[in-house]
């Protein structure tokens, strides 16, 4: 007889399989991605149903057979209903998903991973705070939990730590201030955006604030990551550019959900800065 095992996971993405069944790709702190097969999870009745569905949090009960783990049932923990209330939001729980799942790995551990999803989630689900704030904060959180974290504590070359205006290094992950920016002859290249990152170096600008907003979204309690403010907008687009920016290029390609994202908001970047 089969032995019935049960985990506590994150649904961040799933594949119907016939009229009926559904694969599901579970995030799992333990045991990072595990994928379930819901038998009946596509009905309108059974116990697969209600922890079948993506962004549910759950418990799920399932047992193993040859190569396969079957779901059993389980019991939902959080389905974040208020992501359903608005277009933006469910397009910015698919990014997060599509982020996380990116990230993770069958086997891997993954309890700050999903820590950072199921709070972002939430954030989004309650519009708790402004979206570019939680999807920046969980942007550069996400990059940092992967290993990508910048070098924030100051310019690479002087090695200044306060100034009102610094650029990031995206792919070196270091900052340069203007002054050594200038005496070395560079030009800042920007534009790398979804698909289109093709820059083997990219600078991106950064006000002292934005920096502060990085720095601390990079080392905050997760449960406390979008405790921050920007006063000005200037800082806000510096912020929530570099962010993306950063993310996408250590990743190395976009995500449909993203680009889908903003071009439903109307919002999606010019290609080349002053085009």
């Amino acid at each position: 007889m089969a032995q019935h095992e049960s985990i506590d996971g994150l649904i961040i993405r799933t594949r119907d399989m016939g009229d009926h069944d559904r694969y599901l790709t579970v995030l799992t702190a333990a045991e990072g991605r595990i994928t379930l097969l819901a038998k009946g999870g596509r009905g309108l009745r059974g116990a697969q149903v209600p922890v079948s569905q993506l962004y549910t949090y759950a418990n799920f009960e399932f047992y193993q057979r040859g190569a396969f783990k079957i779901l059993k049932g389980g019991n939902a923990i959080e389905s974040f209903y208020g992501l359903s209330e608005d277009l933006d939001r469910l397009n910015l729980a698919a990014y997060f998903c599509e982020v996380a799942y990116e990230l993770s790995d069958d086997g891997e551990p993954a309890g700050d991973l999903l820590r950072l999803a199921l709070n972002s989630l939430h954030a989004v689900s309650r519009n708790l705070y402004p979206q570019k704030q939680i999807k920046g904060a969980f942007e550069i959180r996400a990059a940092a939990l992967s290993g990508y974290a910048p070098d924030l504590s100051g310019c690479r070359t002087c090695k200044k730590t306060q100034s009102h205006l610094f650029y990031l290094d995206v792919m070196n992950g270091s900052l340069i201030c203007p002054e050594c920016l200038s005496r070395a002859g560079g030009a800042v290249k920007t534009g790398a955006y979804a698909d289109e990152l093709r820059e083997a170096e990219i600078l991106s600008r950064m006000p002292a604030a934005s920096v502060a907003a990085v720095r601390y979204c990079i080392s905050a309690p997760l449960n406390r990551l979008f405790a921050f403010e920007l006063s000005e907008e200037d800082d806000w687009q510096a912020f929530t550019k570099l962010t993306e920016l950063y993310l996408l290029s250590h990743i190395g390609h976009g995500f449909e959900s993203l680009r889908f994202y903003h071009e439903m908001r109307g919002d999606v970047p010019r290609k080349k800065e002053g085009n």
